[in-house]
């Protein structure tokens, strides 16, 4: 009880401010829970263990009944936190090309402006528009300007082909990372899915939810022999049994 208590106060304090329309806040808890759903399994573990140890206790037996019951909904809720994770990762990784998109959008702007510029005040407008940190121009700008916007012109775009290049290959490699990241939680997930559905159960008198799941499969992999048997039984007539038991005789 320990165990699961100090799991719901870092819960708590994690999930707050609760943000479910968020997609940083989803890939968060997402984290969080990957790292930490180790101690509520635990938990359960052991108080349902102890309900075996000391049958004769109704205390032990009513909190392991209840948990169980809840270990149930927990197992569910990480198979359809699956999707959530994903749609997560997906928005956050698109919301950061947009704004590296908006960046290169903005300087191409910029040196537009400052190719049509005919003023020192338009100059400097239009060089104030360059996002990131820049240089201040001198209070004096050498003459003519038409040097020192081609100079600008020529700068920036040096600098707008890096900023590209550099944002394709860290866009190439952060999607690479995170598709493994991405992977690698949902076989995280579906581990938790496993364990809290091996103690999860409604009530004491059913099976788990993870041994109703395996019958389930078992019961309509019989379903399909037994049908297999029938189809047998269409193909090879009942006379010709017949004739081979006389022939046996």
């Amino acid at each position: 009880m320990a165990l699961l208590a100090y799991f719901l106060v870092d819960l708590a304090f994690q999930a707050w401010p609760v943000a479910l329309l968020k997609p940083l806040w989803l890939d968060q808890m997402g984290g969080f829970l990957m790292s930490r759903s180790t101690t509520p399994l635990l938990g359960v573990l052991f108080v349902a263990a102890a309900s075996e140890l000391d049958p004769s206790s109704t205390s032990l037996a009513k909190r392991a009944a209840l948990l169980r019951r809840l270990a149930t909904w927990v197992a569910i809720g990480y198979l359809l936190f699956i999707p959530v994770q994903i749609y997560a990762g997906v928005k956050l990784l698109n919301a950061q090309q947009q704004e590296a998109a908006q960046l290169l959008a903005q300087a191409n702007r910029a040196m537009k402006a400052i190719e049509t510029s005919n003023t020192e005040d338009d100059l400097r407008r239009a060089y104030e528009q360059i996002p990131g940190a820049k240089p201040p121009l001198p209070e004096q700008l050498p003459k003519p300007l038409s040097t020192l916007k081609g100079r600008l012109v020529e700068a920036m775009d040096a600098r707008s082909k890096k900023a590209q290049y550099d944002f394709d290959q860290r866009l190439s490699t952060l999607w690479q990372r995170s598709l493994e990241l991405l992977f690698g939680n949902i076989l995280r997930m579906l581990i938790f899915f496993v364990g809290f559905a091996a103690l999860g159960r409604p009530s004491p008198s059913q099976p788990t939810l993870l041994t109703r799941l395996l019958n389930r499969n078992f019961k309509s992999t019989g379903r399909s022999g037994r049908h297999s048997q029938k189809g047998l039984g269409l193909i090879v007539p009942d006379e010709w049994l017949e004739d081979d038991k006389e022939t046996t005789r």
